[in-house]
């Protein structure tokens, strides 16, 4: 998508910028089996087509610390304000989602009674659990707005496709 001019996205339906997105994605990281750079391409993608999300990225799964029984996400590529170093499952929105394995669509994050404040302007916020092709979470992904209610199903349905696409 970054060959698009910014008009051009101004003119595409939310759902028109996801599939592009997902093709966009699905193009570029055929064959790259590296989980950083495949995380890095979905972020950049995604920051280029929702001009109204300032944070969008990745906490993923700590595999060393899963080893010693512990459960929780370390901050993996993003781009935005500076995010949140570490969240134990079931902790804010991104530890539920991990906690759970279910999307979560936070319209208004003040009303989340375990919501993390990475940073104060975040007023909406959609996490989304990242499986591999076995099936386990690998990582979450997460998009934070200014605005309330930034975030629905279409959101959830398309995040959903595009982690499934680029990470199943």
């Amino acid at each position: 998508m970054s060959y698009m001019v910014n008009e051009a996205l101004a003119m595409m339906s939310k759902g028109e910028k996801y599939q592009e997105v997902i093709r966009d994605a699905v193009a570029v990281l055929d064959g790259e089996p590296d989980i950083v750079a495949r995380m890095a391409t979905v972020v950049s993608l995604l920051d280029q087509a929702f001009d109204s999300w300032f944070w969008t990225g990745f906490y993923v799964v700590d595999k060393v610390k899963k080893t010693a029984g512990i459960d929780e996400l370390v901050v993996g590529p993003y781009n935005g304000t500076l995010g949140c170093l570490r969240i134990a499952f079931g902790r804010g929105v991104c530890g539920a989602a991990a906690a759970t394995g279910q999307t979560q669509v936070v319209p208004d994050v003040h009303a989340f009674a375990d919501h993390i404040a990475c940073d104060s302007r975040s007023n909406s916020e959609i996490v989304v659990p990242v499986f591999d092709a076995s099936g386990d979470l690998i990582a979450v992904f997460d998009s934070d707005s200014e605005s309330f209610g930034t975030y629905d199903e279409e959101d959830a349905e398309n995040l959903e496709k595009l982690m499934k696409a680029v990470f199943a």
